[in-house]
C-alpha cells in the first residue's frame, strides 16, 4: 500500500491526504511508543519537511513535523502548533497547511512541548519559478513503493518514487529529492537504496515540487532460522540454503548474511548461500546475521555408478485398476555401496492412466492404458518399466454363501472397475480352490458343493496375481439348544441319529433361541454371557460373535425379517415383557407393544409385513399380531385355552401350539391358512410340547414334548420330526439320558 503523500494545492484533498499521512505514520510506530512509553513523552527534537518552500500567491502545500525523544526515538502523538513570521506574506493552518498570500519572504515555526524548527517560505508574484514544479503541477500524488521497509543493519532496499494523476495514471516528474530523517538508524542515497545502519525507526522522505511522500523504515535485529537444516547431497551437486525471518512474515534475507562451510574441502558456500558438494563426507554450513549464527549439516555421498531398482524392469507389468504398486531405485557406488541421498528424478509418460507419487514411490492406476515409468540420475542409464494397466480388482459374488449339506451354488467373479464397482465383465484365467475340501468343494468357474458342516473360504486368483475370496457356510437345517454338555448350547443337527448334533457355540455361558439368517451365513441367539440375558450375533460356525443389545434388561426370542436387515426380539425387565426391533447391527432399537400382560414370542410372516406374538393383555395367552411398525395391535385367536410359540411358514400359514384342556397336559400344534379362515388341528400329544418350528420348505414340522418322570419335577424331553401333508408317524430323535432341549428353529 503506497505511503501517504503530500499534493498540489487544493484545499480538501490537501487536507485528507495530510491527515491520512499521520494515521499511517501512528499505526506504524504505536508499538514502539507502548514499549517506550515513559521516555518518549518529553521531546528532545523537532524536525520539519522540506527545509525551504516556494509558493505562488494562492498557491498551497502541506508542511511535515516529527518530533523525537532524548533517545532518538519518533513520537507519534506528538501535538504541534504552527506559526508564521508574517501573516501578510504566508499563513499557516492547524494542520500545517502554508497558504501563498502576496509576493514576499516569510518563515513557519513548528512547536511541540517547547522545542521547535523552522522552514524560509519564498511568496511569488506568480505560480512557482521552479521548472520542477511546473512538470510535476499535473501530478496529484507521490507515492513510494514499498509503503514501509523492515530490515536487518548492513541489510539494503531500493525505493522507487512514482507520481500519479488524479484517475491514478503514472505520470513523469522532475527529480525527486530523499532523505532520511534518522540517518543513524537508516541511510537513503539519491537513487532510492535504502541502507539499515542501526536499531531504531526513521521516516524517508520524498519531495519533489510540492508533492512529497513518507514510509517509515524499521531496523531491527530478529531471530532467523536456516533451511533446510540438513542437506544430503552427491559429490558434484549443488543446492542453496535460505535464510528466513519467522518475525517479519517469513521473509528470505538476501544481505547482511555472512556464509562459511565448516570444511570447503568437503563442501563450499557462495555469498548468496548455493552450496556445492566437493567430495563425500560431513560438513556445517554456518550463516551470521548480526552475530547470531545459524547451522546446516550437510552430507556429502560419493558419486553413484548404477542404480538399483525394484521391481526387474523389461517385459511389461500388469497392474490392476484399483491397487497399487511400489517402485524403488537406489544410487550405488563403485564398491555397491547404497547412496540414498542420491537424487532420483521419476517420469511418468501419461498421467491420465495412473498416477505416481514420488516421496513414496507408489504408482496407482486411474483408467486402462499403457504407461512408462522412468527412472533417471545423472550419469546412469535409466531404468524404465513398461506399465499396462489390466482391468483392476476382482471381486467374488455373492461374497458369502451359506448352503445345506448336499446343495450346490455358483459363485461369480466380477471385474471390479474404479468407477462403476463391480461389472459384468469376468476375468479369465482364474483359479478357483477351497482352502476346506471336506466342507465345501469347488468346480470348473466357481461350482461349489457343500459337502458337510463348517466354514470354507473360496478363493479366485486372477493371473495377474489379484485374488477374491467368498466365504462358504454348510449347515443343517434344524437348529437348537441342549444342555448335553452342562451349560446350554447352541447345535445343529444333521442328522436322525444318535450323534446326530453338531456343537457350535458350547462354553460356559447359556446360549439359547439360535436362530439362522434368511441367507444361512450368521445366527442370533440371546445370552448371558455378560450377565444379562443379551442378544448376539455370530457366523454360521460359531466365530465373530459380536453383542446386539446390552440394556439392564432380559433380551431374548431374537428372529430375523425376511431380507436379513433387521432383527425383532424380545426384551423383559422385571414384570414388563415386550416386543422390540432393531437393525442387523445392533443399532436403531425401538420398542413396538406397550400393553401390559406380556408381549413375547414374536414371528414374521415371509413378506415381512406382519408379526405374530402371543400376549396375555386380555387375560388369556393368546396369538395376537401387528405391523412391522407397531401398528394395527389385535388378537388373531379367540380359544379360551393358553396358547404359544407361533412359527410362520414360507408359505404364510401360521402354526402355535394351543393345550388341549379337559384337564389334559397335552398340547395341539394348530394351523392358521394364509389364506384365513379358521384354525385346524396339525397333530396332538399327551405331554406338553415346549417348542415348535416349521423347516423353510414348509414340508416338516420339529417339535419337543416335555414329561414329568418323577415326583421330584425332573422333565424328559423327546423331539420329533413329523411330516406335514403326509400321513406318516413323526421321527423321535434319539437324544442322550437327562439331556434338556429348547428353542427350536430352521
Amino acid at each position: 500500500m503506497p505511503s501517504a503523500p503530500a499534493t498540489r494545492p487544493n484545499p480538501a484533498p490537501a487536507r485528507s491526504r495530510l491527515l491520512l499521512r499521520y494515521i499511517l505514520l501512528a499505526q506504524l510506530v504505536v508499538p514502539l511508543a507502548r514499549t517506550q512509553l515513559l521516555s518518549a513523552q518529553v521531546v528532545s527534537e523537532v524536525q520539519v519537511t522540506p527545509e525551504t518552500m516556494t509558493l505562488g500567491v494562492g498557491q498551497k502545500q502541506a508542511l511535515f513535523a516529527a518530533a523525537f525523544d532524548q533517545r532518538g526515538n519518533l513520537i507519534p502523538n506528538a501535538k504541534f502548533t504552527f506559526r508564521s513570521s508574517d501573516t501578510l506574506i504566508a499563513q499557516v493552518r492547524k494542520d500545517g497547511t502554508v497558504i501563498g498570500v502576496k509576493p514576499g519572504l516569510a518563515k513557519i515555526e513548528a512547536r511541540s512541548q517547547g522545542r521547535r524548527a523552522s522552514m524560509a517560505v519564498l511568496i511569488t508574484g506568480g505560480g512557482s519559478s521552479s521548472g520542477s514544479t511546473t512538470r510535476a503541477i499535473s501530478a496529484s500524488v507521490l507515492t513510494l513503493n514499498p509503503a514501509s521497509l523492515t530490515l536487518f543493519p548492513g541489510e539494503t532496499a531500493r525505493i522507487r518514487a512514482q507520481a500519479l494523476k488524479d484517475d491514478g495514471t503514472p505520470v513523469s516528474i522532475g527529480p525527486v529529492t530523499i532523505k532520511s530523517l534518522r540517518p543513524d538508524i537508516s541511510r537513503v542515497d539519491s537513487g532510492g537504496l535504502v541502507t539499515g545502519i542501526a536499531a531504531g525507526r526513521t521516516i524517508i522522505q520524498a519531495a519533489a515540487g510540492p508533492l512529497m511522500a513518507t514510509l517509515p523504515v524499521d531496523v531491527a535485529v530478529a531471530d532467523f532460522s536456516l533451511e533446510p537444516t540438513q542437506l544430503s547431497l552427491i559429490a558434484g551437486a549443488a543446492d542453496t540454503l535460505h535464510v528466513r525471518v519467522p518475525s517479519q512474515g517469513n521473509r528470505t534475507l538476501r544481505a547482511a548474511i555472512q556464509w562459511r562451510s565448516t570444511d570447503s574441502a568437503i563442501v563450499s558456500v557462495t555469498a548468496g548461500g548455493v552450496v556445492r558438494a566437493r567430495m563425500p563426507g560431513r560438513a556445517e554450513i554456518i550463516a551470521s546475521v548480526t552475530g547470531q549464527e545459524r547451522r546446516s549439516e550437510v552430507r556429502v555421498a560419493q558419486a553413484p555408478e548404477a542404480i538399483v531398482v525394484s521391481p526387474p524392469q523389461g517385459g511389461r507389468l500388469q497392474i490392476p485398476l484399483r491397487s497399487t504398486r511400489q517402485f524403488s531405485a537406489v544410487a550405488e557406488g563403485a564398491d555397491s555401496t547404497p547412496i540414498p541421498d542420491a537424487q532420483i528424478e521419476w517420469e511418468l509418460s501419461d498421467s491420465g492412466v495412473a498416477q505416481f507419487d514420488r516421496a513414496t514411490g507408489v504408482l496407482t492406476p486411474k483408467t486402462l492404458g499403457t504407461v512408462t515409468l522412468t527412472a533417471r540420475l545423472a550419469g546412469i542409464t535409466p531404468a524404465v518399466w513398461t506399465v499396462e494397466v489390466v482391468p483392476g480388482h476382482i471381486v467374488v459374488e455373492p461374497s458369502r454363501v451359506g448352503l445345506l449339506v448336499g446343495d450346490r451354488a455358483t459363485l461369480a467373479a466380477l471385474l471390479r472397475d474404479q468407477d462403476a464397482g463391480s461389472t459384468s465383465l469376468k476375468p479369465p484365467g482364474l483359479t478357483w480352490t477351497s482352502d476346506r475340501g471336506d466342507v465345501a468343494l469347488v468346480r470348473g468357474q466357481g461350482q461349489v458343493e457343500a459337502l458337510s458342516p463348517g466354514h470354507a473360504v473360496i478363493t479366485a486368483a486372477a493371473p495377474w496375481g489379484k485374488e477374491a475370496m467368498a466365504d462358504v457356510f454348510v449347515v443343517a437345517d434344524l437348529w437348537l439348544s441342549s444342555n448335553r454338555s452342562g451349560a446350554y448350547g447352541v447345535y445343529q443337527l444333521r442328522s436322525p441319529g444318535p450323534h446326530g448334533l453338531l456343537p457350535v457355540l458350547v462354553d460356559n455361558a447359556n446360549n439359547v433361541q439360535a436362530t439362522l439368517s434368511p441367507d444361512r451365513t450368521r445366527v442370533v441367539f440371546s445370552s448371558n454371557r455378560s450377565g444379562n440375558f443379551d442378544v448376539f450375533l455370530m457366523d454360521a460356525d460359531g466365530q465373530s460373535l459380536r453383542r446386539l443389545t446390552s440394556s439392564p434388561s432380559h433380551d431374548g426370542e431374537p428372529t430375523w425379517t425376511p431380507d436379513g436387515n433387521r432383527i425383532v426380539y424380545t426384551t423383559a425387565s422385571g414384570t414388563s415383557t415386550h416386543i422390540a426391533i432393531m437393525e442387523n447391527d445392533g443399532n436403531e432399537s425401538r420398542q413396538l407393544t406397550t400393553a401390559a400382560g406380556g408381549n413375547h414370542s414374536p414371528t414374521i410372516s415371509p413378506d415381512g409385513r406382519t408379526i405374530a406374538f402371543v400376549s396375555a393383555r386380555t387375560g388369556n395367552h393368546s396369538v395376537h399380531t401387528m405391523g412391522l411398525d407397531g401398528s394395527n395391535q389385535r388378537r388373531l385367536t379367540r380359544s379360551s385355552g393358553r396358547e404359544t410359540t407361533p412359527q410362520y411358514s414360507r408359505t404364510g400359514d401360521l402354526f402355535y401350539v394351543a393345550g388341549r384342556g379337559g384337564g389334559s397336559r397335552g398340547s395341539r400344534v394348530m394351523k392358521i391358512a394364509a389364506r384365513g379362515g379358521s384354525s385346524s388341528a396339525v397333530l396332538e400329544t399327551e405331554d406338553p410340547i415346549t417348542s415348535i418350528a416349521v423347516s423353510r420348505d414348509g414340508e416338516r414340522l420339529a417339535y419337543i414334548v416335555g414329561r414329568i418322570r418323577d415326583a421330584r419335577g425332573k422333565a424328559q424331553y423327546s423331539l420329533y420330526l413329523q411330516p406335514l401333508g403326509l400321513r406318516r408317524p413323526p421321527v423321535q430323535i434319539p437324544l442322550q439320558p437327562g439331556e434338556q432341549l429348547s428353542s427350536l428353529s430352521f
